[in-house]
């Protein structure tokens, strides 16, 4: 199994593109860009088929640390937000 990284995504943009390595980046940048801001805004991002991203809030919660000075104490996570993806239904059957 490879790793396909973000350099490898802009490149295979631009072979169906038929376009140059930096117009695939461009367009890679563009998307990550919007839905970034989207989630910046606190909207929720839907691509259907592949998925949808989220802003999630998280509950303080008490944790006890396995490592450290404090390993054995319960220390309080604050709460927090977190970005949440749900995967769509042709990501699904793909990845089966």
């Amino acid at each position: 199994m490879a790793t396909l990284r973000k350099s490898d995504i802009s490149g295979r943009i631009a072979s169906k593109l038929g376009g140059s390595r930096s117009q695939g980046e461009a367009a890679l940048k563009a998307v990550l860009d919007s839905i970034q801001d989207s989630l910046g805004a606190g909207d929720r991002v839907v691509l259907t088929g592949f998925g949808s991203f989220e802003v999630r809030q998280v509950k303080a919660r008490k944790v006890r640390p396995i490592r450290g000075g404090q390993a054995g104490n319960l220390i309080t996570v604050p709460a927090h937000k977190r970005v949440g993806f749900t995967a769509g239904a042709e990501l699904s059957k793909a990845a089966q």
